[in-house]
């Protein structure tokens, strides 16, 4: 006769909370959750701007909404607190079709985290292998790091941060890259890869543009027109298989740190 496993065997609770583990590195977050998990960020960028008199060049609600409220310092605060509220109660009143797993919160920041430091490392790389070769004037070699200006205090630099993180993931990410894969899709019958690679090298030109716009604009070189371009793609990537969320923290975190490591 032969003796018993000692072994202790996997129930069907823990091995489908396994398999549910290996899906979640694999799927991106649901957009309620991505969603609702970037209401910090939100936040931290829309009350913040209550300390400095910036705004991000993709914001397009702030200046409307301080507008509407006839600038009343009250007013606007309810109304930043009221629409972070209002996404997390309709997303519990949404999840008949979509998930609200708040507690992915943490799992979320720490996964940005990572591709924060790896995009800074592997898109800077990446640049410099393909711009290296055509730069004439070393003046031209400008930072291959978004440092942004340089003259930013340490509160302004993570409200900027947020609003970059927020903000851009939402017009570029969400609006120009899913808004024009699906008008391309639709509209122009093109395959669903070739409308999601047009979106996205167009999304990520307009990304880079953006950048030298304004008068926070940093100075044109190629180095960092072609890095930001590469940002772009990634933040894509992020976008169509993480989610909406990961993008955003990735951003967020991103600027944070060539801010306060690598800024001057």
């Amino acid at each position: 006769m032969s003796p018993p496993d000692a072994r202790p065997k996997k129930t069907p609770r823990l091995a489908a909370a396994k398999g549910a583990g290996w899906r979640r590195l694999l799927e991106p977050y649901d957009p309620l959750t991505s969603l609702a998990l970037t209401m910090p960020v939100f936040l931290v960028y829309h009350l913040g701007l209550l300390l400095t008199d910036l705004r991000n060049g993709a914001d397009l609600v702030t200046g409307l909404m301080v507008q509407l409220l006839d600038r009343s310092l009250l007013g606007y605060v309810a109304l930043t607190l009221a629409v972070a509220a209002g996404v997390v109660v309709a997303g519990r009143r949404m999840r008949a079709r979509h998930t609200l797993e708040l507690r992915s919160l943490g799992p979320v920041v720490a996964e940005s985290g990572v591709w924060s430091i790896v995009l800074l490392v592997s898109v800077g790389w990446l640049t410099a292998q393909i711009v290296g070769a055509w730069i004439l004037d070393a003046h031209e070699a400008a930072p291959l790091l978004q440092l942004g200006p340089r003259t930013l205090g340490p509160i302004e630099r993570v409200v900027m941060s947020a609003g970059a993180g927020f903000h851009e993931e939402v017009v570029f990410r969400v609006g120009l890259f899913g808004g024009g894969a699906w008008a391309l899709e639709r509209g122009a019958k093109l395959s669903g890869p070739r409308a999601a690679a047009i979106a996205a090298i167009v999304s990520s030109v307009l990304f880079s543009a953006v950048h030298y716009v304004g008068s926070l604009g940093d100075a044109f070189s190629i180095a960092s027109f072609v890095f930001r371009f590469f940002m772009g793609l990634a933040f894509v990537a992020l976008f169509r298989f993480r989610g909406f969320a990961v993008a955003v923290y990735t951003h967020f975190l991103y600027d944070l740190l060539v801010f306060f490591v690598f800024g001057r």
